[in-house]
């Protein structure tokens, strides 16, 4: 008696294989993943358009899903723990660099990393919506622009070395707009999961977000750079709501809501996702 396994879910996860999770590497999301278990899932970095279009396809059973990406797949995803990542104000990653002010950027090319699946939804909004900037045209970043959209790790690190005179935070703009938080992703996982592995994943993930809330300042340790020291690490994660209350659910419909007013449109990247 021994050696019989205690609960059923351990009995049940012998001989299934791992579920494959996406590892969202930007540093914003590094609080789940600090105190995950390596051990316990099959961790597959890639960037957020490229997570969502493999959760699609079933080749992984969760991740943290720019909110878009969710919005489009319904049924085909739940929520997860209610976790994400927000702000309200300041995404301090998620950036227009511009070499004029917002405001004259009708008529001009914007160059959009073939990463965003969110931001570049948001840019629409606040063009449509805050900044009265129409007939402009997205196009890759390698391509002649005004204006360019980054997020993320490539985008901190321009915000420091870049050669724009105008640099617009999206998280500062809809906040000013709605007075709301945005939420820029959401874990879901694949409502096929089996509802054992669904639960046990949702547990270990809980419990490792808010360890990883707690050891921010080793993460600030381990992820300080050339651009960003421990300070800078620090006061960018603890910027973030990794945990959507009421408050996040009210922004993301009121998100909806705007996005929907809008004709419908998604940003065809041919050109393979390479991390710039």
């Amino acid at each position: 008696n021994a050696m019989r396994c205690t609960t059923r879910l351990r009995c049940m996860n012998i001989n299934q294989p791992l579920l494959s999770i996406g590892h969202m590497t930007y540093l914003n999301s590094e609080v789940f993943y600090w105190k995950l278990s390596k051990s316990s899932f099959n961790l597959v970095p890639m960037p957020p358009r490229a997570m969502a279009a493999s959760l699609e396809r079933g080749e992984l059973a969760a991740g943290p899903l720019p909110l878009v990406e969710i919005l489009r797949m319904g049924g085909q995803v739940r929520s997860l723990g209610d976790l994400g990542v927000s702000s309200h104000g300041a995404a301090k990653s998620v950036f227009l660099f511009s070499r004029v002010p917002v405001e004259k950027l009708s008529g001009t090319n914007v160059a959009v990393t073939s990463h965003t699946a969110t931001s570049i939804q948001l840019l629409r909004v606040l063009f449509n919506d805050f900044w009265n900037v129409s007939d402009h045209k997205f196009v890759g970043v390698d391509c002649s622009h005004e204006a360019a959209l980054w997020i993320g790790d490539p985008a901190l690190e321009r915000r420091y070395s870049s050669d724009y005179d105008f640099i617009y935070d999206l998280g500062t703009a809809w906040t000013s707009l709605t007075g709301k938080p945005f939420v820029f992703a959401e874990w879901v996982v694949r409502t096929d999961v089996p509802i054992e592995q669904a639960y046990e994943l949702e547990r270990q993930l809980l419990k490792a977000t808010q360890e990883g809330i707690r050891t921010i300042d080793e993460i600030s340790r381990f992820r300080a750079n050339h651009f960003l020291t421990e300070s800078d690490v620090s006061d960018y994660v603890r910027n973030f709501s990794y945990f959507l209350g009421e408050n996040e659910r009210l922004g993301q419909k009121e998100f909806q809501r705007r996005l929907d007013q809008l004709p419908t449109w998604r940003p065809d990247f041919t050109a393979v996702e390479l991390l710039r």
